[in-house]
């Protein structure tokens, strides 16, 4: 969420106690008698607040108070140098970062809750086939890396024996070659851990055979959805068996992305 915000002047047509409206196109979602906020595009909100009440311009009186003396031009008529703007410049910055804070912190506080209310809304009331699919996807398979042990990039390194001096290019190397699943979490690359033979220091060999088997339309999240499930042909899940009975779960799996045949 990025803010833009817009100040006014004493609104004399309202009383003290009337809600602002958000001015400019948007969807509105909070008023208050001093501040106004909208959902506008870009995932922007056009915020315009009210400086009027005595209380207010005692804060901003003492925000220029703290800053102390300020750099002004050395005489009238004479134009102010680059570098004292600046000054001048930074310092309405500062005291505008403290009034606001001083000014409307509880405010910005209820604004960012309506602002979150008004997204789950959205999400709830979304009644976009594919977007509640999309959000269906999204969900599974953060449940899916949530639920599975992963190695970062030095960390698969060192399992495998490999030198962690350039982790990021060791792994691709392999990424490149089909070896492994790599996934991202927070922006960080992993892999999960179960493709891992760690005695041997090495990737389980089926795990090569079976991306290659692996269907256009099956996506790595699906091919991982079903190494963690319990299947039954083994006591456990395909990918704790890629070690025990490798060529097990690659009949499994061929069996599994077989097309129907119809007829």
């Amino acid at each position: 969420m990025k803010l833009m915000v817009a100040a006014s002047p004493i609104d004399k047509q309202a009383g003290s106690g009337a809600n602002r409206r958000g001015r400019g196109k948007g969807r509105p979602f909070y008023a208050s008698s001093r501040l106004a906020a909208s959902a506008v595009a870009d995932g922007c909100v056009l915020v315009d607040l009210s400086m009027g009440g005595a209380g207010n311009f005692e804060l901003l009186k003492q925000a220029l108070a703290s800053l102390g003396p300020q750099p002004t031009a050395k005489a009238a008529g004479v134009k102010t140098s680059n570098d004292e703007a600046k000054l001048l410049a930074a310092a309405f910055e500062k005291v505008a970062e403290r009034y606001l804070s001083d000014a409307f912190a509880g405010e910005f506080d209820k604004l960012i809750s309506e602002y979150r209310v008004m997204l789950r809304e959205n999400l709830a009331k979304a009644d976009d086939a594919p977007l509640r699919a999309a959000l269906n996807r999204a969900r599974l398979q953060e449940r899916i890396l949530a639920s599975t042990q992963m190695a970062e990039q030095a960390e698969a390194c060192e399992l495998l024996g490999l030198s962690g001096a350039n982790p990021s290019a060791t792994m691709r190397r392999k990424e490149d070659r089909h070896e492994l699943l790599r996934f991202t979490v927070d922006g960080r690359a992993v892999y999960p851990l179960l493709q891992f033979d760690v005695e041997g220091r090495r990737i389980y060999p089926a795990m090569s055979h079976i991306i290659a088997a692996k269907p256009a339309e099956w996506s790595d999240f699906r091919l991982l959805h079903w190494l963690t499930r319990e299947h039954l042909d083994f006591d456990d899940t395909p990918g704790a068996a890629l070690g025990s009975d490798p060529e097990a779960v690659i009949a499994a799996f061929e069996r599994e992305t077989e097309p129907a045949v119809h007829g």
